[in-house]
């Protein structure tokens, strides 16, 4: 194992730009999906039931103290840990591709026999995708866009006398 591995992590942790490298990363799983939407309607293009799922990456890594410093596992731990709790945005970097808006979801770490003086484990990160604006691409309306609103007269109010059909040729404007 190299000490620097191919694959990172880029953060931007108080301010400044971090990068996590990893003692070894053994494997990289790259998952690239679509939804299908099964409700469409009969004889409808089943394209236009498919939506982008978020990319997800997971890296499967190996840190130990054996390159680094005492302690190097367990602080690189609790940092990858602070990074998921402050839900931080990162740039997951591999030989394949990059990945930006990169969420860390999840952390499996397992110490054992083989490596006593760190963990292995899991790392995924699923893209994060921020949600249109309210204003994005729609209509202006009140919040209840189907309530009725009153906007004033119609015009000035006029008396009405007579028989049914004088007052309906009153309010036609037809004088008689």
């Amino acid at each position: 194992m190299s000490a620097l591995s191919t694959a990172y992590i880029s953060c931007k942790v108080g301010g400044k730009t971090r990068k996590y490298r990893f003692t070894g990363v053994t494997s990289i799983e790259h998952n690239l999906a679509l939804n299908l939407d099964n409700d469409a309607a009969q004889g409808s293009d089943i394209v236009n039931g498919a939506r982008n799922r978020s990319n997800q990456v997971t890296l499967s890594v190996v840190e130990t103290d054996a390159e680094h410093p005492a302690g190097w596992a367990a602080r690189m731990l609790e940092s990858l840990a602070a990074v998921k709790k402050g839900r931080v945005l990162c740039k997951v970097v591999t030989s394949m591709a990059t990945y930006s808006r990169m969420l860390l979801t999840e952390i499996t770490a397992v110490q054992d026999e083989e490596n006593q003086f760190g963990w292995s484990g899991t790392l995924t990160f699923v893209e994060y995708i921020q949600p249109p604006s309210k204003d994005a691409g729609s209509a202006k309306t009140s919040n209840n866009a189907s309530s009725r609103k009153n906007m004033g007269t119609t015009g000035s109010a006029v008396k009405l006398t007579g028989s049914p059909l004088l007052q309906l040729l009153q309010r036609a404007g037809v004088k008689g």
